[in-house]
């Protein structure tokens, strides 16, 4: 009768772990549902967060790309009207250049800054060369397109400049305004202000 009862209580113990690997087998599944759904939450979440950061980004990109047109218009209008020889008062140039001088560089790209500097530093300096006023304007028409939108820009003054000056591959000077800056200089024998060495 003792035997009975043993063989009885690992008989019930067997079946007694039978039901736990079961249940144990049978809520991994179940288990991993939730894991992978909570998973799925965050990642939806992530993305929407993401989403909504990179629509940010595009307003933001499109109120600076509007500011910019804003910027570099009345400037681009004003090289454009000397180059068409409008007569207009030293006021009215100083305050363009002033106000522009004043916005591009909080809007304006490193380049454009750049150019923009280079060519009214050549401005400044009496007797600067016709090709490098040129190229310098140039450069610096180039640098705003590319801020406002065409950063892989391939053309070069020449296409720019041909289209307001007629002579511009005749000229014996102008011809050479795609030169690299410092060959040109040295090639009209002008030294930029920004490379001189102050006089002691």
């Amino acid at each position: 009768m003792e035997l009975n009862h043993g063989k009885l209580m690992v008989i019930a113990q067997g079946k007694s772990l039978d039901w736990r690997v079961s249940l144990t087998v049978a809520a991994i599944p179940a288990i991993a549902s939730v894991v992978a759904a909570v998973i799925a939450a965050r990642s939806a979440r992530r993305a929407k967060t993401s989403e909504i950061d990179a629509q940010h980004l595009r307003d933001l990109e499109a109120r600076i790309s509007e500011k910019k047109y804003d910027v570099y218009k009345p400037m681009i209008n004003l090289l454009k009207d000397i180059l068409n020889q409008r007569v207009m008062s030293e006021d009215e140039f100083k305050s363009l250049i002033s106000e522009f001088s004043a916005w591009v560089t909080i809007f304006g790209s490193d380049q454009a800054v750049r150019a923009f500097h280079d060519f009214m530093q050549a401005t400044y300096v009496t007797g600067t060369p016709p090709v490098i006023l040129m190229k310098l304007y140039a450069e610096f028409v180039l640098a705003a397109r590319r801020d406002m939108g065409y950063p892989d820009t391939m053309i070069g003054a020449k296409h720019f400049l041909g289209m307001r000056i007629s002579d511009l591959y005749s000229h014996d000077q102008l011809a050479k305004v795609d030169m690299p800056l410092a060959d040109l200089c040295r090639d009209v024998g002008w030294t930029p202000p920004w490379e001189q060495t102050p006089a002691t």
